[in-house]
């Protein structure tokens, strides 16, 4: 009996992916091509240090695709990927076999935290790293966009493009998609006081479904006003960075998460407007589910120590808990492992 052996795949080193999430600002949802192709999208945000971490190897005698998240895959051919990220930025990349890809990642899915944008630039980053190719923060951010598009799901370009840029950054969006990308002038002092007065609190509730079951809803022609409120307090939320006002901040995320509420009655819930309430009478200016809504994180601008700490108080009681976080400037990085 004669026995076929397919090639194995030659050394490559491990390579390690750091890729961070992201804090909205301002504009959200004004990033989504139902609204920017008419009007064009503005957003402001902020990446920040939660993570998802890809460690990517080439298997050496293996030929075949290994996957390891909240699911361990492995499978023979590329389109038996379940994982869908996954299995289009293998595609997009042209690898077909002989690869183990493991995340791990510093908060669930499903939170608000663009989750969906930081693993499509972390692998994509990764494995064309393995491939001995490097790619800029636009390229990954484009193409990680591609991917959730051709995935069917309602994303935007802020996920990607906060993720593989880092930092504070702006993004306008011209009616054919195309992203300017700038760095606003924020002192140091502001943001020191946005990290000592901002609060983001996870609520213990995962959003049901992806975020496109409640971003769909926001494509209707009845949401597009709201849309342009939503603009017009993210604009002014950049101005209020600029100057250094962050009491005005507080304020107009006050005025942003009653517009946002309106967008879709799977935003919020009666918990989440308790809770939000409770935030407010302790002294929060103002505040917001992050992302798409419907579960996750809890935002919050106090203006004092003591309106800090009496809201800090008054969620942990409610049973939600504190995630402190910090600024993220280096947006999406690789690391190749050498050999000993």
């Amino acid at each position: 009996m004669q026995f076929i052996l397919g090639s194995s795949v030659a050394p490559v080193a491990p390579v390690v992916t750091e890729t961070p999430f992201r804090l909205p600002l301002g504009g959200g949802s004004t990033d989504l091509p139902s609204y920017y192709e008419k009007y064009g999208g503005f957003i402001f945000g902020v990446a920040i240090d939660f993570y998802i971490h890809v460690f990517l190897k080439r298997l050496r005698i293996d030929r075949r695709i290994q996957f390891h998240y909240t699911a361990c895959e492995t499978v023979n051919c590329l389109h038996e990927v379940h994982h869908g990220i996954g299995r289009e930025a293998l595609r997009m990349v042209g690898i077909d076999n002989s690869i183990s890809v493991t995340f791990n990642a510093d908060s669930p899915s499903g939170t608000g935290l663009g989750s969906s944008g930081s693993y499509a630039v972390g692998l994509l980053n990764g494995l064309y790293a393995l491939e001995g190719k490097t790619k800029d923060p636009r390229f990954l951010a484009e193409k990680a966009f591609e991917i959730t598009t051709n995935l069917g799901w309602c994303d935007g370009k802020q996920d990607p493009y906060l993720a593989a840029y880092g930092g504070f950054t702006v993004l306008n969006i011209d009616q054919n998609g195309h992203v300017a990308v700038s760095k606003p002038d924020i002192r140091e002092y502001t943001i020191d006081r946005f990290l000592s007065q901002t609060l983001l609190f996870y609520t213990g509730t995962k959003r049901d479904g992806q975020s496109g079951d409640i971003l769909k809803e926001q494509d209707e022609q009845r949401v597009l006003e709201l849309k342009h409120g939503t603009k017009e307090i993210g604009l002014k939320i950049l101005v209020a960075f600029e100057n250094g006002d962050l009491d005005e901040f507080g304020r107009l995320m006050d005025k942003h998460w009653h517009i946002k509420r309106q967008m879709s009655g799977k935003i919020s819930s009666d918990k989440f407007d308790a809770i939000y309430e409770m935030a407010k009478q302790a002294g929060a200016l103002g505040g917001k589910l992050v992302g798409a809504g419907g579960g996750g994180y809890f935002i919050f601008y106090c203006p004092t120590s003591l309106s800090k700490s009496r809201v800090s108080i008054a969620l942990t009681e409610a049973g939600l808990q504190r995630a402190d976080f910090g600024i993220d400037y280096k947006g999406s990085t690789t690391v190749t492992i050498p050999r000993m």
